[in-house]
């Protein structure tokens, strides 16, 4: 429980990957059509209607626009702002009240058109019909974004690990004993080897390496400010340079090496992402 609170914490920029939102978006309200059809869980509170299927629809259709559009304007506007889980819940329950309120206009401007539209009447729609209802909604949205979205999370350099005098990462073994200490601007990339860890980094100017065990795991575990590009490799984010290829073949090069580092299908959204951001960390 204390490290899911940590996680959630933590900084991170959005991802650029359109498609992905999208997708959470259009499974949040093909989820909403589908418990109100199959669930039909305010039977008792609507008016029978001879469509009253495409009306639950409807409801499902009037989610995933507003949650599309809540995000491409983060896309736009915010893209280079730092974020954490906690703050993205919070604009998630936001786009939630709006979807409320739309989702009200629809019931009875469109559906029932009554023309009843009131402030008291909105409250009370969405204490009786929406605040029972909308906590699973948001659940839901938030588990298809943790589930698919490739989101890199890039916290603040955690002090953990860490000489405050010369940013030195002390690099500890399986039996939590130090095994290898290294500054941070001379680190370059950590690529994993089995049961073991290769430490690159620069000695004197040169490329130089150093094996021990360890597991990449571990280490983003100890320094979570390292950048995961690949399912054997962490790059110091501070060596970063520029990215080349596509998703299908990347590779991220770093400063002071003619290194280059394989990027991964997975993540290369959040990597490409984190290179084309100004404002890294």
């Amino acid at each position: 429980m204390a490290n899911l609170l940590q996680n959630h914490k933590r900084s991170f920029y959005l991802s650029g990957d359109r498609k992905k939102y999208w997708y959470s978006a259009f499974f949040l309200g093909f989820f909403v059509s589908i418990i109100l059809i199959g669930l039909r869980p305010y039977e008792k509170n609507i008016i029978d209607h001879p469509h009253i299927t495409l009306v639950r629809i409807g409801v499902g259709f009037i989610c995933t626009v507003v949650y599309i559009i809540g995000y491409e304007i983060l896309l736009k506007w915010f893209k280079n702002i730092k974020f954490n889980y906690a703050k993205l819940i919070l604009f998630d329950v936001f786009l939630a009240i709006i979807s409320v309120v739309l989702i009200f206009l629809y019931d009875r401007l469109i559906v029932v058109k009554d023309g009843y539209v009131t402030i008291g009447f909105l409250l009370e729609y969405i204490l009786i019909i929406a605040l029972p209802f909308y906590p699973i909604i948001l659940f839901i949205f938030h588990f298809l974004k943790m589930s698919v979205f490739p989101i890199q999370i890039y916290p603040p350099i955690a002090k953990e690990n860490i000489s405050e005098q010369e940013n030195v990462l002390s690099i500890k073994e399986d039996n939590g004993l130090v095994g290898f200490s290294v500054k941070l601007k001379h680190l370059l990339y950590i690529q994993s080897q089995d049961n073991y860890i290769e430490i690159h980094y620069l000695k004197e100017g040169n490329h130089t390496k150093h094996l021990m065990r360890g597991t990449l795991k571990k280490i983003l575990k100890d320094f979570a400010f390292l950048l995961r590009v690949h399912r054997s490799f962490v790059v110091n984010p501070y060596k970063v340079e520029g990215l080349v290829g596509n998703s299908n073949k990347a590779t991220i090069s770093l400063k002071d090496v003619g290194v280059s580092i394989p990027v991964s299908k997975s993540v290369y959204a959040s990597v490409k992402n984190f290179v084309s951001t100004s404002t890294k960390i």
